[in-house]
């Protein structure tokens, strides 16, 4: 991939971003899948180039009340915690449902409504992503009580992905990334984008040749 016309071409959203890339689970760990579609946006085309297979599409596993909670988030541009139902998790059939530790839970973390006042409300904590909007900062460690917490995928009830992670900050997806999963999201998150690190060489190389 040419980074010199992978440029931004005007607003890029989330979904001519990572789009046409597969569904996958909560905690989805195969290193190498298969694309299952053609790509759309003029950026996905650039991004893959001749790439073949899609590597790094894994989702960080959550653990068993988080998924719970994300699977309640309603799938809505701006949804977070704010949208949780205050109540404790019912079965179809009127009881309380118990976490497989026998632990019975409630879907709104007990820390957030008393400390929301103090921090912005909490805003974007377990979010899900805008199809139709930016992503996020990318951080080292996604999750949904980190930073960022805006960090669910819009359709599907589970963190976004390493590779939607590196789409995001201009990563082809030729591009491998070393170690498990959170040696993978942390070199995500401490990189200069390529696209960026490319504007800013081209720039200065005309100021050191301007002054010639």
């Amino acid at each position: 991939m040419r980074l010199s016309r992978a440029l931004p071409q005007g607003h890029l959203s989330g979904q001519d971003t990572v789009g046409d890339l597969p569904a996958v689970q909560n905690g989805a760990s195969k290193p190498t899948i298969q694309y299952g579609s053609e790509p759309v946006s003029w950026f996905q085309k650039k991004i893959r180039g001749s790439t073949m297979s899609l590597n790094d599409h894994m989702s960080k596993e959550m653990n068993e009340l988080n998924l719970i909670r994300c699977k309640h988030i309603p799938k809505r541009p701006g949804c977070d915690w704010h949208d949780l139902p205050d109540e404790r998790i019912l079965m179809d059939a009127g009881t309380q449902v118990k976490l497989s530790t026998g632990q019975v839970v409630d879907l709104i973390p007990w820390c957030l409504p008393n400390t929301a006042k103090r921090h912005d409300q909490w805003k974007g904590l377990y979010g899900r992503l805008d199809w139709e909007g930016n992503f996020p900062t990318s951080v080292t460690d996604p999750q949904p009580m980190g930073k960022v917490g805006m960090c669910f995928h819009p359709e599907q009830d589970r963190i976004i992905t390493v590779r939607e992670c590196a789409r995001s900050q201009g990563f082809p997806d030729s591009y491998r990334f070393a170690g498990n999963i959170q040696c993978k999201h942390r070199q995500i998150g401490n990189a200069v984008p390529p696209p960026l690190a490319y504007a800013l060489g081209r720039k200065l190389k005309e100021a050191i040749g301007a002054e010639r």
